[in-house]
């Protein structure tokens, strides 16, 4: 019998060369999406729109909560922390409380 050629890395093969940077970030989409969410949303508030940036913030939240539920573990990446179950319970709870605090915090006059 001939052996089949191999498709993945095996440890055998050595060290694997380093992959680009841009692929690295597409591996990471879930933490990329949401790191783009809160950055857009600390802009925002930092130009003085800090109801709206910081409902852009908790909305954020609310995604990665939906991608954590939503993605398997070997989709999710370096969202997953802890458990399935702890990491929703704590960004739903992020989530809910920054979104309540944007809209009931009354504007400056």
């Amino acid at each position: 019998m001939t052996e089949q050629p191999r498709t993945h890395w095996a440890p055998e093969q050595g060290p694997r060369p380093p992959r680009p940077w841009h692929a690295q970030v597409v591996g990471q989409w879930p933490l990329a999406v949401v790191l783009l969410g809160i950055a857009a949303g600390v802009v925002w508030a930092g130009t003085g729109h800090w109801k709206r940036g910081s409902f852009l913030i908790g909305a954020t939240f609310a995604l990665a909560t939906v991608l954590r539920a939503a993605l398997p573990a070997d989709r999710v990446g370096l969202l997953a922390v802890r458990s399935r179950a702890v990491d929703v319970c704590c960004l739903a709870v992020l989530a809910v409380g920054i979104v309540t605090l944007s809209l009931i915090v009354p504007p400056q006059p």
